[in-house]
């Protein structure tokens, strides 16, 4: 009986702490980290522990790279949507364009120029926002600052996957950063007011030992 007990608790442990509840979150160094438009390997921090696809991540992104000679135009925000069009171009204010990797480091893949690349070392890469009309793609004044709020590795587009002490890294999409300027500047965003996992664990502590003792009571009347 007490087995069953103990399969009984491991059962509805697994039902009031899922993966997502016990997944940790990536915390950017010192709260901030700026990525260099003219930079062709970004900018990079060591993880440590164990990171899983489970594992959340939360920035607002602030700077808008430019990708053509001295600021002269072709400035992005993360999604690559142009903020400020290029001087020569046909590119508009809230247009985009694409190119196909490998590019330096820049893996194989389809990017959007001066997008937010994010790399996990022996996982793969992403870009961390869609181009699409959510993030000012097609208009006139799309938004220069985007915050990725609480989201898990999982869901911006990583596979599942486990590693320790991973490097983390994040990169401007671009295939020749010579006559680039500017950079990304990711600011931490802190984890809404929302109930902590310690207030579920005593929510979920104190079902489970009221489910046991029911049980147990049961037990000893029969």
């Amino acid at each position: 009986m007490f087995r069953k007990l103990l399969c009984g608790a491991a059962f509805l442990g697994g039902i009031l702490f899922p993966a997502w509840a016990r997944a940790a979150a990536i915390a950017l160094p010192g709260g901030t980290l700026t990525i260099p438009g003219t930079s062709t390997t970004g900018t990079s921090f060591t993880y440590s522990g164990t990171l899983t696809q489970n594992d959340t991540i939360a920035f607002t992104q602030t700077g808008n790279p430019c990708l053509q000679t001295a600021g002269t135009g072709y400035c992005t925000n993360g999604a690559g949507v142009l903020t400020v069009a290029a001087t020569v171009g046909v590119t508009p204010v809230g247009g985009s364009s694409s190119f196909s990797g490998p590019a330096g480091v820049i893996p194989a893949g389809t990017w959007t120029y001066g997008s937010l690349l994010m790399t996990v070392s022996g996982v793969g890469t992403v870009q961390v926002f869609p181009t699409n009309a959510g993030n000012g793609l097609g208009s006139s004044s799309p938004p220069p600052s985007l915050t990725r709020f609480s989201t898990t590795l999982s869901a911006l587009g990583f596979p599942a996957f486990s590693t320790t002490n991973p490097t983390i890294s994040f990169i401007v999409a671009d295939t020749f950063f010579g006559d680039n300027s500017g950079q990304f500047v990711l600011s931490q965003v802190q984890p809404a007011n929302v109930p902590t996992l310690g207030q579920r664990g005593v929510i979920g502590l104190a079902v489970l030992l009221g489910i046991l003792g029911l049980m147990m009571l049961k037990r000893l009347a029969g």
